[in-house]
């Protein structure tokens, strides 16, 4: 655990553990004092010495000195994709999160990014990492990795602010947390939406106890962006993995989620609602296509709806090789093309995936040329409304 010390006479913060003592750039020491405002003490945590010198990092980082090719700082000139399904992974997150979904979290550079949006002709990423429950049932460790991640991608973004714009990560389960942190992210560090996961420690995003936070959202006409994460049971011992396979719950299990928690956001009627908030499905809604028609089979009042909302107000990302078969699924329910949006899922889809999912939306026969441009584009611009400067 570090200490938070303030030196007398100077207003100055510094960091102790042991022997060790972290001296504080001005920039971390605000980062301590609003965080302490808001009943976060930051300075409980081993991460949090990290994580700060990552952020300060990056808010005295100068592209111009960096060693990144000049090419790949600015896009090109028909690099207009919006890739609305990016990850970035600090360096001090993935040493808490190693794995995630089964897999190895994977090593993220600016430059590999770059070289990733240059490969694609992606012109914009909109950054998230969405998933805080690194310590389950910690309130407080909870709400102190949201508000670093959200600082620390803050800060990145402000490095190319023409390439990169981010998703609030919320506190998730805990309510009260997360409407201060998501509204701070907005409001003071410019985030253009926020990142759920399917579960916030194994409660679904249609539990009435998150009514208070969607509320809140739909104050903030907020664009609501969803990500699968590993489904939980709750037992004597806690909370334990749930439905172990032998295959990694990215593959095994992520889509599941993305059907288990849209259902429960209609069959709650938190999705019909709220009318005001737009909801990104990742992955073409995973399997969710499937079990629309069973789910509500027998609720003819709500079925009109629960299709209208997902007509109207659902915007379904391509992440993943989701064009080859799985799009014909999602057109069948009369969704509008208008509602695609592009996702790479970077870097936890790999180059080697990455391009062969960029080929099949190219060769896609559920789509002509102009909706496949729109997709990339133009859909996304009309979602944002000029939150992303595009």
């Amino acid at each position: 655990m570090w200490t938070l010390i303030v030196l007398a006479g100077f207003g100055a913060l510094k960091l102790v553990h042991g022997n060790a003592e972290l001296q504080l750039d001005p920039i971390a020491s605000r980062i301590l004092r609003e965080a302490l405002a808001d009943g976060i003490e930051l300075a409980l945590f081993n991460f949090t010495a990290p994580a700060l010198q990552e952020i300060v990092a990056w808010a005295h980082f100068d592209v111009r000195k960096s060693g990144i090719p000049e090419g790949l700082l600015r896009a090109a000139r028909n690099a207009t994709t919006v890739d609305v399904h990016a990850h970035h992974v600090p360096n001090w997150f993935r040493a808490i999160e190693p794995s995630d979904g089964g897999m190895p979290s994977p090593a993220w550079t600016l430059e590999s990014q770059l070289q990733h949006m240059a490969n694609q002709s992606i012109g914009r990423s909109i950054l998230s990492i969405p998933k805080p429950n690194e310590f389950l049932g910690d309130k407080n460790a909870t709400a102190a990795i949201a508000r670093l991640l959200n600082e620390n991608t803050a800060a990145l973004v402000k490095v190319l602010p023409n390439r990169f714009s981010f998703f609030a990560t919320s506190a998730l389960p805990y309510v009260d947390e997360s409407l201060t942190e998501v509204k701070r992210a907005v409001e003071t560090l410019g985030a253009v939406g926020v990142a759920l996961t399917s579960n916030h420690e194994g409660k679904y995003l249609g539990n009435p106890e998150f009514a208070r936070f969607f509320t809140g959202m739909e104050a903030m006409n907020a664009i609501v962006f969803v990500h699968p994460a590993n489904p939980l049971m709750e037992t004597a011992g806690g909370l334990v993995l749930a439905n172990p396979t032998l295959y990694p719950q990215g593959i095994a299990e992520f889509f599941f989620e993305t059907a288990r928690t849209f259902m429960d956001l209609a069959l709650s009627r938190t999705l019909q609602n709220l009318t005001h908030l737009n909801w990104i499905i990742p992955h073409v809604g995973g399997s969710l296509l499937s079990i629309i028609d069973r789910s509500i089979t027998g609720r003819s009042e709500e079925t009109t709806a629960i299709m209208q909302a997902f007509h109207t107000r659902c915007w379904w990302d391509s992440a993943g090789i989701t064009y080859a078969h799985q799009l014909g699924g999602l057109l069948a329910y009369n969704i509008s093309p208008s509602f695609l949006l592009y996702g790479s899922d970077w870097p936890w889809i790999p180059a080697a995936l990455v391009d062969p999912a960029f080929d099949a939306i190219a060769t896609s026969p559920f789509l002509n040329d102009a909706q496949k441009l729109a997709m990339r584009s133009e859909n996304v611009k009309r979602l944002f409304e000029g939150k992303i400067g595009i």
